[in-house]
């Protein structure tokens, strides 16, 4: 049983290490990802023209899926080794040693229950712990420990290579007995989204779901994307109990995605960026706008851009410091109002008697009521009624 034991924990350790290769070699094959941020009036002008020179948005990711440290993996390989000491004081009939080895693995390996596998691990100290028990002549001792492996892992099972018929016997007799127990019912609410309640290594369900499991002690472990799990060791009695309330803190990459995401000055998307990735910071106003490159090397120099004139972009030099000066001059640039085009003022209109149509018109009416005139004084002609006779018509009567 031992052998196989360290078999897994063999296939664990060269899993780790393929894991380990995989992601560093993922990490530098990757190339930079240039990502826009921009802020100010007329942001979203800007972002199409930062597009349009091959940066993108910021998108918003999903948390990283749960996983568990090499440091709290590489616990459950120490209590295999307490495990292996203590049976190691057995065989040398040293039971009150190998019973104290025991519960120094007990402690770590609780201490450690949001491990994936710490159910199993934990069940075998105690069927390990009952067998020590047994051979000290110590009923009671054993019995407990007997009902503990059999609540924490029911497919672990004394086998008959391990110890007398009467004790597999009376192993078997326990572990029945604890299955048909009468059932503790409670309900696992966690305060991060899409969290995985699991017990004794089986998944229940997302919280928050409602556990059912038969009395004893059994390992409760909570995860959730993003999130640190959680585990507990707990003792389950008969009947309904009390809600059982559990918060997951947050990663320290999903800190450092949410700072990511959130950030709203450019020193917090300086000290959040991810690495790998290229920013563009860009504080804009209409028509003008600065722009800040920063990567894995450092900063670029600040840019004063106008809309539609773009500049040639140089390489960021090697950890190449930020020129505050002209970041600050820069920004000053931007505050300032742009003087709009000078239109000349219209001149100002000529006064009425230095217009010509006015003089024009004034003539006009001076020479029609001279002539008005002239004809109203004129003289009517002087008439003479001249008479002619004929003699010829004067006949005398």
């Amino acid at each position: 049983m031992f052998g196989t034991w360290r078999r897994f924990g063999a296939l664990c350790g060269v899993a780790l290490g393929l894991t380990g290769g995989l992601a560093i070699g993922g990490a530098s094959g990757a190339s930079a990802q240039v990502v826009h941020r921009v802020f100010g009036e007329g942001a979203d002008a800007w972002r199409a023209e930062l597009e349009a020179h091959g940066a993108a948005p910021l998108r918003p990711s999903a948390p990283a899926p749960a996983h568990t440290s090499r440091t709290r993996l590489a616990a459950l390989v120490r209590v295999e080794a307490l495990i292996a000491e203590a049976r190691a004081h057995a065989g040398r009939l040293d039971e009150g040693a190998a019973l104290a080895t025991l519960e120094r693995a007990r402690r770590l390996a609780e201490e450690h229950a949001d491990v994936p596998g710490a159910s199993r691990w934990l069940a075998e100290v105690e069927l390990t712990a009952a067998l020590v028990a047994v051979q000290a002549d110590r009923p009671a001792l054993a019995d407990q420990g007997f009902r503990r492996a059999a609540s924490l892992d029911p497919a672990r099972v004394v086998r008959a290579a391990e110890a007398a018929p009467n004790t597999t016997s009376r192993a078997r007799e326990l572990a029945l007995a604890g299955a048909t127990a009468p059932a503790s019912l409670f309900v696992v609410e966690v305060d991060a989204p899409g969290a995985t309640v699991e017990l004794a290594g089986r998944v229940i369900g997302e919280a928050p779901v409602e556990v059912r499991a038969p009395t004893g002690r059994h390992v409760l472990r909570v995860s959730a994307p993003g999130h640190l799990a959680w585990g507990a060791t707990i003792d389950l009695i008969e009947g309904r109990r009390a809600p059982m309330r559990v918060h997951l803190g947050p990663t320290d990459a999903e800190r450092a995605r949410r700072a990511w995401e959130r950030a709203d000055t450019f020193e917090r998307a300086r000290a959040s960026r991810p690495e790998g990735t290229e920013l563009w910071w860009v504080e804009a106003r209409g028509e003008r706008a600065l722009l800040v490159r920063c990567d894995d090397t450092g900063c670029a120099t600040p840019l004063r851009l106008r809309i539609g004139e773009w500049p040639e972009l140089s390489p960021i030099e090697h950890a190449a410091a930020l020129d505050r000066s002209a970041l600050a001059d820069a920004r000053v640039w931007i505050a300032a109002t742009p003087e709009p085009d000078v239109v000349p003022p219209p001149p100002p209109p000529r006064p009425w008697y230095r217009r010509w149509p006015v003089w024009t018109a004034v003539a006009v009416g001076v020479i029609a009521g001279a002539v008005g005139l002239g004809v109203g004084l004129r003289p009517e002609p002087e008439q003479r009624l001249r008479v002619r006779i004929d003699p010829s018509d004067l006949t005398m009567p």
